[in-house]
This record gives C-alpha cells, structure tokens and sequence, in this order.
C-alpha cells in the first residue's frame, strides 16, 4: 500500500497496558513527523481511559463533528452528538466498560491517518454477567487547522480471528 504521496508506516505493538507503544518500520522520506503518530497514540490512549471511566462528554473534542461510528450490529451514529450518546449508554444504564487493543497498523497520509486494531471489550452490566464483544476496528482521523487529530470514521466488525484467548493481559 503506497501512494504518489509521501506516507508513513508504524506496526503498533501489542497492548499490555493502556497507552499504545509505535515500532516504526523504515520507509520512504516522508513529510509526517513521528510527533503526528504520537499524538494518534495519545488519543488513544486518553480515549480507553475515558470509556473506561464513564467520562464520555469529555471526549467530544476527540472528534470531528460529522463523525461517523459505524459499529458492528448498530445503525451509524452520525455527529459527535450522536456518537457520545450511542456510547454513553452504557454508562446510563450502570453497566461497566473495559476495551483492550492490538493495533496492527497505522499509515499516516497528509491531514489524514488510518488506523487498524484488534479490539476486545468486556461489558458488566449492572446485575452482574458480562458481555464479550471483540473484532476489529478502522479508524480514519483528520488533523485539521488547530494541528489536533481528531477521529473522523470509526468501522467496527466481529472477526473471526480475533479470539478471547489472545486478549492483550
């Protein structure tokens, strides 16, 4: 995957703890800054912790406002508003959220970058049982004239091979 445009390449590593750790993997010259790629895993880093929290209104700086979740099973929540109470629900209804990562790659392309992850995510509702959810994600951030990425699209899916068993510890 390469472009007429200068691009850069990280292979994320797998996840043990909240914060995201980029391995750069060698490339052609490329005008994105290793500074683009560490505010990306900042992001991320700060959006596990908030869903994790429950603080879901601060996060809607993270997003551009005509985002778009498109999450497995769901209609799209389109706009930031949209997004923010699709995943505060959880929240609402007292159940408690925990997500896990292994980004697999992350290409960063002009004002744009595009990230893929393995996703797992653990939903104790209120009474007590747990819900499984896992599979994958792509994420398309924009980084506008403020120099801030925020995310644009969000696509979510169940993939088969993404199993329990490799869940990051």
């Amino acid at each position: 995957m390469t472009s007429a445009k200068s691009m850069l390449m990280f292979v994320l590593v797998h996840l043990s703890i909240p914060t995201y750790v980029l391995a750069a993997q060698p490339t052609a010259k490329t005008d994105m800054s290793v500074a683009d790629s560490q505010q990306i895993s900042a992001w991320a880093a700060q959006w596990k912790q908030l869903i994790e929290a429950g603080h879901i209104e601060k996060m809607r700086d993270m997003y551009e406002p005509d985002a778009v979740l498109m999450s497995n099973g769901a209609p799209p929540q389109i706009g930031v508003n949209a997004i923010l109470k699709f995943l505060g629900r959880n929240k609402v209804a007292g159940n408690k959220v925990t997500i896990d990562f292994a980004n697999e790659d992350l290409t960063l392309e002009g004002d744009r970058a595009y990230l893929t992850a393995k996703y797992w995510m653990t939903i104790t509702l209120a009474r007590g049982s747990s819900i499984n959810v896992m599979g994958r994600s792509f994420l398309v951030f924009k980084k506008n004239q403020d120099k801030k990425w925020r995310l644009w699209k969000d696509i979510d899916n169940q993939a088969p091979d993404v199993r329990s068993e490799d869940r990051p510890n």
